[in-house]
């Protein structure tokens, strides 16, 4: 008798598997690449504390987003940030390899680490539309330096604040493992990055 219920519930998981196959939601965890632009708010400008930067910055970089649930997302991220430098200092750098010496002057280049999460609806205006909005945190580490040049002189830029922030965001899924989120984020800061214009791209699923 047991080896008939046993049986009767293996055959009905099999025939029941290919409908739960079809419901598994193969983008609820992904990874991507992003890309932003973020606008510099410098208070200090035209005094001694100016940052000498240009109003505009680029990063790009690495994240992992999670859809626990239908109706809330969180990601964390890690993003590679350059800005142009308006005032660059030069220093004589060695090749340790050819041994030649040239001069090389310095970009304003750093890391961000930032973690947000929040609340999206789907699917109610355009099937596989998702809009939402995310609050979060982003941790700063900007520096003036020579790139690969660990002697040289390295200036912290130490006003580029870490900051909570604000970022609504629309998203599109293209396939079951690649989609695409168009956002815009506001800084709670005074100087620092004020605002910025993403897009991020999913290509690997969990």
């Amino acid at each position: 008798m047991d080896y008939l219920k046993y049986s009767l519930i293996s055959v009905v998981m099999f025939l029941a598997a290919p409908s739960f196959a079809e419901n598994v939601n193969f983008y609820n965890y992904s990874y991507g690449v992003s890309y932003q632009t973020l606008s510099v708010n410098d208070i200090n400008e035209g005094t001694e504390l100016d940052m000498q930067v240009d109003d505009m910055a680029h990063s790009i970089g690495i994240y992992y987003k999670g859809e626990p649930r239908s109706f809330y997302q969180f990601a964390i991220g890690l993003d590679y940030v350059y800005i142009e430098d308006d005032n660059p200092f030069s220093e004589e750098v060695k090749n340790a390899i050819t041994g030649e010496v040239e001069s090389r002057e310095s970009d304003v280049t750093g890391t961000s680490i930032y973690g947000e999460l929040g609340l999206i609806s789907k699917d109610h205006l355009v099937e596989n539309f998702t809009i939402g909005a995310l609050a979060g945190y982003r941790y700063n580490n900007i520096s003036r330096s020579i790139f690969r040049c660990s002697s040289c002189e390295e200036q912290e830029l130490d006003n580029f604040k870490s900051s909570g922030y604000i970022k609504p965001f629309i998203e599109y899924q293209f396939t079951r493992r690649i989609h695409v989120q168009l956002s815009y984020s506001h800084y709670f800061n005074d100087e620092g990055f004020e605002n910025s214009i993403g897009l991020h791209i999913s290509f690997m699923s969990l």
